[in-house]
């Protein structure tokens, strides 16, 4: 999310940038989703450092920066509109507008520029081409290109459509692909330690398991959050899985100890609760690692700010709750942990590590109770109480469907789309949203788009 950093003395965080930015912008492809990244006005890096961009803009405003920095950012970025900071032959308006960032000049695409036929006789070039499609549906989802015998069947279709659409079905039951979603799935995870049942941190294989599941077939990719189900491998090294109400074996019951009344998804797995939570009255990481992973909102880097200003007559206190005399309330602390700690109240009654008894990864009515005395919340926006609330707001956000689209586009393309491409791409993940939230449907849907199948 931009987070302007200003050099007032030391440097501040203002969350409040984002907010300002896509009111000012609110069609602009940046804020679709809710959020901007911290590069529209920072380097690669991110702050402090500015770009071409933030660097124009720090010095546009009208007055100190430090008075009423949020009534005087409109004028500042009214004034730079037209010029071209990042020198690549656009104004600022028109990169913001398509979708480039206007403080890189790497943001310039020949690809986006209208393409001559040539003398190109092995592909319909500047057009959708089936044969086209159906190469990359056999290398992205199956793993391998077409043998000479399936190019030449393919060729004589009346109706190749079809079988492109009917190959990717064939494919995304592949191995291949089953390593695909377990690729995703580890970098959602970031699991650390050997995957065996003994650990007493717990067996990352059943998130994974549950990932991949929620990712393929019919089903909702939202049971990432939502499962109150454990997934299994039957028969073992099968690559088959499927889902299980309730343990049944003590091995089982070790990997999953909570009622299901307790269970959300990948959340609160026992590898999950123990690994993100430990030893923490504030389960800070568990929150904002799924806040990250699942929504693609990264708080150690300004994304996805809510802040919370004062919650008095809200809840119990006022925000953010230093409950463990970090240094939260402190200003360059608060611009994150007002988010933060409001976010993280919710799973407060969720063990971590317990290494003397037997609580390692469960629900405790009473746990934390006297530093946080309710699960009352707030996220992206929106006052939550308790886990169920929480998962609601996220499954339902622009975050959660813009994030799971644009996992697979990216592993798909190996890239983020291209400013030709951003009509789309929206479409794509605002059809996620709106449809079924499937997974499969929705690549059917992206192996159709002209970034797909126009060579």
């Amino acid at each position: 999310m931009l987070a302007l950093l200003l050099t007032i003395g030391a440097a501040q965080a203002l969350p409040e940038a984002p907010a300002v930015f896509c009111d000012t912008y609110p069609a602009a492809p940046a804020c679709a989703a809710g959020t901007a990244d911290c590069t529209v006005c920072h380097g690669e890096t991110g702050p402090p450092a500015h770009n071409p961009y933030g660097l124009d803009l720090v010095a546009a405003f009208p007055g100190d920066p430090g008075d009423d920095f949020t009534g005087q950012l409109p004028a500042a970025l009214a004034a730079i509109e037209d010029l071209d900071s990042d020198g690549d032959g656009r104004s600022n308006r028109d990169e913001i507008a398509v979708g480039t960032p206007p403080g890189f000049a790497s943001a310039a695409e020949p690809e986006c520029d209208p393409q001559p036929a040539g003398d190109n006789d092995g592909w319909a070039v500047g057009q959708y081409d089936p044969a086209f499609a159906y190469t990359r549906v056999m290398l992205d989802f199956c793993g391998r290109s077409p043998r000479y015998d399936e190019r030449q069947a393919f060729a004589a279709l009346s109706d190749p459509m079809a079988v492109v659409h009917q190959t990717l079905e064939l494919c995304l039951d592949s191995p291949h692909w089953a390593e695909v979603l377990r690729e995703l799935a580890v970098d959602a995870v970031e699991p650390i330690g050997p995957p065996t049942d003994a650990n007493i941190l717990g067996n990352w294989e059943w998130d994974l398991r549950l990932y991949a599941y929620a990712m393929s077939g019919e089903r909702d990719a939202a049971d990432v959050f939502l499962a109150d189900y454990l997934v299994v491998e039957e028969p073992s090294g099968s690559g088959q899985l499927r889902a299980i109400d309730e343990p049944r074996s003590p091995l089982e019951l070790y990997a999953q100890p909570l009622a299901a009344e307790h269970r959300y998804g990948m959340m609160t797995s026992r590898y999950s609760l123990a690994m993100r939570i430990m030893f923490s009255p504030v389960p800070r990481n568990l929150a904002s690692h799924w806040y990250r992973k699942l929504l693609g909102l990264d708080i150690a880097r300004s994304e996805g700010l809510y802040p919370v200003d004062e919650l008095d007559g809200e809840l119990p206190w006022p925000a953010p709750l230093d409950v463990d005399d970090k240094g939260v309330w402190q200003e360059a602390c608060a611009a994150c942990h007002s988010t933060l700690e409001a976010m993280s109240y919710p799973w407060a009654r969720y063990n971590g590590i317990d290494l003397e008894g037997d609580t390692t990864g469960i629900h405790l009515e009473d746990r934390a109770a006297g530093l946080i005395p309710t699960t009352e919340g707030w996220l992206m926006g929106e006052r939550v109480d308790g886990p169920e609330d929480w998962v609601a707001v996220a499954v339902a956000s622009d975050a959660f469907s813009e994030h799971t689209v644009s996992t697979f586009w990216r592993r798909v393309f190996q890239r983020d789309p291209r400013s030709c491409e951003l009509d789309e791409y929206t479409a794509l993940w605002q059809g996620f949203r709106d449809g079924p939230r499937n997974v499969e449907t929705m690549l059917h849907d992206l192996i159709d788009t002209d970034a797909y199948g126009v060579p």
